[in-house]
């Protein structure tokens, strides 16, 4: 399934949500998406129609956390299916992200 990435800016907050499928195919589009957008000071994406997560998905998300942190940003990720937050617990990377739900 492809992935469907919207954006949504409102003063310093950047909402985005994902539809579909997060890997090899979709990875770089998300990345220059959120990246793109400048001014924020949290980035808080939401994951409640994510399908699909690969490895690329995952570095998709270290990218984007490493692009933001030195500006003192906060990525904050919602909404995980349990089969996609089984992934992001079995790699530690949800002591690199803040996981709501």
């Amino acid at each position: 399934m492809e992935l469907k990435v919207d954006l949504k800016k409102d003063g310093e907050l950047l909402f985005v949500d994902l539809q579909g499928d997060l890997d090899i195919n979709s990875n770089k589009e998300f990345k220059e998406k959120v990246n793109s957008v400048q001014g924020v000071k949290k980035i808080i994406v939401n994951c409640e129609n994510l399908s699909y997560i690969d490895s690329t998905g995952l570095g998709a998300f270290i990218s984007i956390y490493k692009n933001i942190k030195e500006k003192g940003e906060k990525l904050v990720i919602t909404g995980l299916k349990p089969h996609i937050k089984k992934i992001f617990l079995i790699t530690d990377l949800d002591k690199v992200f803040e996981i709501e739900g």
